[in-house]
């Protein structure tokens, strides 16, 4: 795959699936990547040719915990995001709540912040998210939480939202479905999706 990405890179040609001929591209790219491809490059596991031909111009992303002055301000702005997605408007952080985040390593980065905000919203039941809501370590340095315990992922943050809201309607899925803003076939592919069985004892 890396000589037909450099071929197109040099040549600005490529073949589609089942083509016979070439089709022009003025595409740009833009590459992304969390390993060493300087070390690659010296293990020939990656192509120097390749390399050079990407790196035009390179730009430094560090890890979280090298500029915890961005996780507030970004944290706020993943919070708002996963308060449109669960239908929870107007959430914010309280300063324990920002702490916490702060002292955090995040060896997940982006992604891992990301997760643990939007189990918050999900597991919450307030406008304002506390350090209790977060489900991480008040320390940067705890061993156990960064090695030891996994972010949930975003099935299990969407089976716990669909459940706590089942709970709060009294498993009603007509009201179920107006706070979550879907379609009752919608609600039904859910709970199918994510094996939630509501019974007529616990819908009445």
């Amino acid at each position: 795959f890396q000589a037909k990405l450099l071929r197109v890179l040099q040549e600005r040609e490529f073949y589609p699936v089942g083509g016979e001929r070439p089709r022009r591209t003025e595409a740009r790219v833009i590459a992304a990547t969390h390993r060493d491809l300087e070390r690659s490059v010296a293990s020939g596991a990656f192509r120097e040719d390749l390399y050079f031909r990407l790196r035009v111009v390179e730009i430094v992303v560090p890890p979280l915990r090298e500029r915890r002055g961005d996780i507030a301000p970004l944290a706020q702005h993943l919070l708002a995001k996963a308060g449109r997605e669960l239908h929870r408007e107007s959430l914010h952080l309280a300063p324990d709540a920002v702490h916490a985040l702060e002292a955090h390593d995040w060896p997940g980065n982006v992604r891992e912040l990301e997760n643990t905000l939007m189990r918050a919203v999900a597991l919450s039941t307030g406008a304002t998210i506390g350090a209790s809501d977060l489900s991480i370590g008040a320390s940067a340095s705890s061993p156990a939480r960064s090695g030891g315990e996994r972010a949930a992922t975003l099935q299990q943050v969407e089976r716990e939202h669909v459940e706590r809201v089942l709970r709060e309607s009294g498993w009603n899925k007509r009201q179920a479905c107006r706070i979550l803003g879907v379609s009752r076939p919608r609600l039904d592919r859910l709970l199918e999706r994510h094996g939630i069985v509501v019974t007529e004892r616990r819908a009445t």
